[in-house]
């Protein structure tokens, strides 16, 4: 007799395309939560207010939204490999850039357009950067859906997303401590340089490595491709797609889809405190030094940072136990609705070390439904994730559009820190609400099946 035939075993090729995804989340909240470490150093070297500042963190967020959906469907049509490349590289000549402003007036006609003068000057300069630096990083997370969907089969992509957001608020979490290192050794303007520089090694290593699909990668073996290509959720013809325009109408017209938008931006429009004015709020009301708040800052994204690992895996169990509908939708009803109390809680603690406990508790709830959206977003979307995440991250940009300038706003016109972070709850709730309407088992096209 001869030798049995040999079970092929399935590679793993997909942990690097993992590892790549991880790794490229946490530079990009590296890269955005650096300019919190660091805003007062700015405002005192560029000569911009605390609404000015509002502002420029409002441009990041406009440039974001505005390519958010042209990103994500580029990714469609070309493929996450050259899009995402040309992604990081984009966004990191912008941060180098916005290390290399110093205070100037080249022009000032002494008109303004709305709050901002028509003046070529620091302020200006900085608007612009951090503009195109948002357009840059647009598309980053829409593409990485699509890897996700491309790379993992259905059973292991909201533990994927959990992973990939975990990088994400770690990087959150040691960002102002890096960044605060960074600047106190080099300096606040060659910190931007040295992240900027972190981000093309990224892109140009990526590029090199990563492909679209498990088929144009030799070292991934047939098993694997089978097994990423299992069960009734799988983009068995996401090949066919190519230079594909989306279906406009089921993106505008679908309330799923719409229940989506207005979860992203009512948890974008509460969240957004901690990326931009967390440290101002732990130095006025608890007067905490600086040494200390960059450190206390970071904690809340690294409570995140488990709370999304956990969210991920406890949404793949319960989809098996509750079906597609309810699995997904209890955790991001729960986590969002919990985020909001936790965070209204943690405005009315008398002292640091509680206020922290509850901001922490907070991001670490919310979290745990922020993979979940994603993977919702993954599989309703089928062979067009990448536009419908796109339009679904655009939609969470207009929160902190808003939240952002209103936040200093507010302060600046006699509302208490605890009634404006009760004004930013609100936005949790409404997005906790949004979650009753949420069917992950509504495929966007019918010919995509994601039944029970």
């Amino acid at each position: 007799m001869g030798d049995p035939p040999s079970i092929e075993q399935p590679t793993r090729v997909r942990y690097g395309v993992l590892g790549f995804a991880c790794s490229l989340s946490l530079i990009t909240y590296l890269d955005r939560i650096c300019i919190m470490r660091v805003q007062e150093n700015m405002r005192e070297d560029l000569g911009i207010d605390k609404v000015q500042m509002g502002m420029v963190f409002s441009a990041f967020t406009l440039g974001y939204l505005l390519f958010e959906v042209p990103g994500g469907w580029m990714g469609d049509a070309w493929g996450s490999r050259k899009v995402i490349t040309r992604i990081v590289l984009w966004w990191s000549v912008f941060t180098a850039l916005t290390g290399g402003l110093w205070a100037f007036t080249l022009f000032d006609s002494g008109l303004t357009i709305g709050a901002i003068p028509l003046a070529i000057n620091a302020f200006t300069t900085l608007l612009l950067v951090r503009f195109f630096f948002g357009c840059g990083e647009a598309g980053a997370y829409p593409n990485l859906a699509r890897v996700v969907g491309s790379w993992f089969p259905y059973s292991e992509r909201a533990l994927a997303q959990g992973a990939i957001w975990t990088c994400a608020r770690l990087g959150g979490a040691v960002a102002p401590t890096v960044v605060g290192v960074l600047s106190w050794w080099i300096g606040w303007r060659e910190a931007f340089w040295v992240l900027g520089v972190i981000g093309v090694v990224w892109g140009l290593s990526f590029y090199r490595w990563f492909r679209d699909t498990p088929q144009e990668k030799p070292e991934c073996n047939e098993a694997e491709r089978q097994l990423i290509q299992e069960g009734p959720y799988s983009w068995k013809n996401d090949q066919k797609a190519g230079h594909t325009f989306p279906p406009w109408r089921s993106l505008l017209l679908s309330t799923n889809l719409w229940a989506i938008y207005v979860a992203a931006a009512g948890v974008s429009f509460g969240w957004y405190f901690y990326a931009t004015w967390q440290m101002a709020y732990l130095k006025e009301v608890h007067n905490v030094p600086d040494e200390w708040s960059q450190v206390l800052a970071g904690m809340p994204f690294a409570s995140g940072a488990v709370g999304a690992l956990i969210g991920g895996g406890l949404s793949d169990r319960l989809v098996r136990r509750l079906g597609r509908r309810w699995g997904r939708s209890l955790i991001g009803f729960l986590g969002f609705a919990g985020a909001g109390l936790s965070f209204l809680t943690a405005a009315c603690m008398p002292n640091w070390w509680l206020t922290v406990f509850f901001l922490c508790f907070a991001t670490f709830i919310n979290d745990m439904a922020i993979p979940v959206i994603w993977a919702v977003g993954t599989d309703i979307g089928g062979r067009y994730a990448g536009t419908v995440c796109g339009v679904m991250n655009m939609m969470g940009g207009l929160g902190p559009l808003v939240s952002q300038p209103l936040t200093p706003w507010l302060r600046d016109n006699g509302f208490t820190w605890l009634a404006t972070m009760a004004i930013l709850a609100c936005g949790w709730f409404v997005a906790a609400l949004a979650w009753l309407r949420i069917d992950a088992s509504s495929p966007l096209l019918p010919e995509d099946p994601v039944g029970e």
